[in-house]
C-alpha cells in the first residue's frame, strides 16, 4: 500500500511541476493559486447545501487542481517560502471546514437521519487531526506520514461520494455510504499516527543514566560534612 501510495504522488507531483513551470512563467505565484483554490472552494459551498453535487464536483475539482499547483508553482517561480507554506496549509484546514459544514446543513435540511451528520462531523474532526498529528511530530523531530487517509485520499473519496451521490445502494445515497467510510478509515489513520509518533518519540526519550560517585568526590562530600579544624584532627561521631 505504501509503494502504491509513492508510486502515484511522485508521478502528479513530476506532471505538476510541469504544469507549475507553465504557470510561473505566465506570471501566476503560489499565493495566487492557493486563494484561488479558496475562492472556487467557497463557490462550491451554496452547491452542496442546495445538493447539487456533481455541479459541486466539478468547481471542487478545479479548487483542487490550485491547491496541488501551488506548490509546483512556487518550485517553479521564485522558490517555497515559509509564509507561503504556512498560508496554504492553514487555508487548507479552512475548505475542508467549509465543505463539511456544507455537508452538515445539508444533511440537517433533508432528513431526520443523524447519522450522515455523525458522519460528517467526526470526518471533519478526524481530518483535522490527522494533518495536525504529523505537525505536531515534525514540530518534535519525528517523521510521520504513516497513514493512508492524507488529504489527497479524502478528497478523492469526497469526490467519488459526489459524483455517485444518486444511486443508492440499500436505499441509502453512495454519498453517505462513503462518508461512513472515509469516517472510520480517517479515524484509524489517526490512531495509525498516534501511535507511531508515540513509538518513536519514546524509543527516544531515554532516562538519564545515573553516574556512579568517585572516590575522590566522596572524600570531598566527607571533607565537607565533617570539616578538620586547622592543626588539629577531628574526631567523627
Amino acid at each position: 500500500m505504501a509503494s502504491l501510495k509513492a508510486s502515484y504522488t511522485d508521478g502528479a507531483r513530476a506532471f505538476f511541476l510541469r504544469v507549475g513551470t507553465v504557470l510561473a512563467r505566465l506570471g501566476f505565484t503560489a499565493d495566487v493559486m492557493t486563494v484561488l483554490g479558496l475562492a472556487l472552494q467557497a463557490a462550491a459551498v451554496p452547491l452542496v447545501i442546495s445538493g447539487h453535487f456533481l455541479w459541486a464536483l466539478v468547481v471542487g475539482l478545479l479548487s483542487a487542481l490550485c491547491d496541488a499547483l501551488d506548490g509546483a508553482v512556487a518550485r517553479a517561480g521564485a522558490g517555497p517560502t515559509r509564509a507561503g507554506a504556512f498560508l496554504d496549509s492553514t487555508l487548507d484546514r479552512v475548505t475542508e471546514l467549509m465543505i463539511g459544514a456544507a455537508l452538515v446543513v445539508y444533511f440537517v435540511r433533508v432528513g431526520p437521519d443523524w447519522g450522515p451528520v455523525a458522519a460528517v462531523l467526526v470526518f471533519m474532526g478526524a481530518g483535522q487531526l490527522v494533518s495536525y498529528t504529523r505537525a505536531r511530530a515534525e514540530a518534535l523531530g519525528v517523521s510521520c506520514t504513516v497513514g493512508f487517509m492524507s488529504r489527497p485520499e479524502r478528497l478523492v473519496g469526497l469526490g467519488l461520494g459526489f459524483l455517485l451521490s444518486g444511486w443508492q445502494p440499500g436505499g441509502v445515497s453512495f454519498l453517505v455510504w462513503m462518508l461512513y467510510v472515509l469516517a472510520a478509515a480517517t479515524s484509524v489513520t489517526v490512531l495509525h499516527r498516534i501511535l507511531h509518533v508515540l513509538g518513536q518519540l519514546r524509543g527516544e526519550d531515554v532516562e538519564p543514566v545515573l553516574e556512579e560517585p568517585s572516590a575522590r568526590r566522596d572524600a570531598s562530600l566527607a571533607d565537607d560534612l565533617w570539616p578538620v579544624a586547622s592543626g588539629r584532627r577531628g574526631r567523627r561521631r
